[in-house]
């Protein structure tokens, strides 16, 4: 009896997705369409007279008098100060705990049932593979909804975000279509399982608490070190949004992208489906710092590469003890959180 193949192990599929994308990008460059029609040209426009900026450069005094003016946005500041601080104190005294005991995580390992996702590099490869040949056909699907509906999908703000949203759904559709192929379940597979989670979520949170201060640190040397050399940090794509846009609609999907949804999909591919499929074929090590490595370059900020590498150990470092992805998620969700929240306070604060 002759086996079926499943699609998204059949070569055809993947031969017409090329196909499409090299047609279309074929037709771009011979009709010359890679240049916007006019009107939409105008419609996008970012220049400095419509695009909101907001400005990190302040003296004391204007930061005092900001804060006398906005006497409620200065409560919500002290308020994340005092976080912090708590954060960087409790880190400090785990680290200590860590030295004397020579034992890491700072408390005792929950527990879960071993890493057991099954994933091979060419499962990664097709996955990555599939998730880029969607993103060269969204450029696409924007001229259309521009054509149908330019009034609305001429913002860039807007369409930034929707296509994020349209992409981290496309993720998490291929990581449950090639779990189903080979025939296994979802939640045990990729650590889903809500048995223990409550403890795993625990251990990792204090494993967090205990790096904070370092990752701070790091961050903070980094900053420095741009300052004196008269480098200034791109931002994010994610920040971008969040620092420029004052459309409540486009804010809010922001937010629920950077804090919610990104963190639960970023775990699944970088913690669920590439450091398992690393760990079983490589070192602790090695897998730690090429998933670390893979989720910081993600980020295209080379600025803040090496925070980043050591939060995505940490958080491959969690998965692997505790055997739970969602102690990864709530981690990585509550780190996001922290600095947007922040920044979002610095934005009220400082914006005229």
């Amino acid at each position: 009896m002759t086996r079926t193949i499943p699609l998204l192990y059949q070569r055809r599929l993947y031969l017409v997705l090329v196909g499409l994308v090299a047609l279309l990008y074929a037709a771009v460059w011979l009709r010359g369409l890679d240049k916007p029609p006019r009107h939409a040209s105008e419609a996008v426009s970012t220049s400095p007279a419509t695009t909101p900026s907001v400005s990190f450069d302040m003296d004391s005094a204007k930061l005092v008098e900001a804060l006398k003016r906005k006497p409620g946005v200065a409560r919500l500041l002290n308020l994340w100060t005092l976080i912090v601080v708590l954060l960087l104190g409790s880190g400090m005294a785990l680290s200590v705990q860590v030295v004397r005991r020579r034992r890491w995580p700072p408390v005792a390992a929950s527990s879960h049932v071993p890493l057991r996702g099954g994933w091979s590099l060419s499962d990664v490869g097709r996955l990555l593979l599939l998730v880029v040949l969607v993103a060269s056909l969204l450029p696409f699907v924007h001229m259309g909804l521009m054509v149908w509906i330019p009034s609305w999908w001429s913002q860039t703000h807007l369409w930034s975000v929707v296509s994020m949203f349209l992409l981290e759904g496309w993720l998490v559709l291929l990581v449950w279509g090639f779990v189903s192929a080979k025939a296994r379940a979802l939640t045990s597979t990729l650590g889903l399982s809500k048995r223990h989670s409550l403890r795993a979520i625990e251990q990792a949170m204090v494993a967090y608490i205990t790096v904070f201060p370092w990752l701070m640190g790091l961050l903070w040397l980094i900053m420095g070190a741009c300052e004196r050399f008269g480098i200034q940090p791109p931002l994010e794509p994610i920040h971008e949004l969040l620092f420029l846009e004052r459309s409540p609609l486009v804010l809010g999907l922001t937010l629920t992208l950077a804090c919610v949804v990104g963190p639960f999909v970023e775990e699944l591919f970088f913690r669920g489906v590439l450091f398992t499929a690393l760990r079983k074929r490589t070192s602790r090590v090695l897998a730690l710092a090429i998933s670390g490595g893979a989720f910081a370059a993600a980020h295209t900020n080379m600025v803040g590469f090496l925070p980043i590498l050591l939060l995505g150990c940490l958080l491959a470092d969690c998965y692997e003890r505790t055997g739970s992805l969602w102690a990864s998620v709530v981690v990585h969700s509550f780190h996001n959180s922290l600095l947007i929240g922040v920044a979002l306070t610095l934005k009220a604060l400082l914006q005229p």
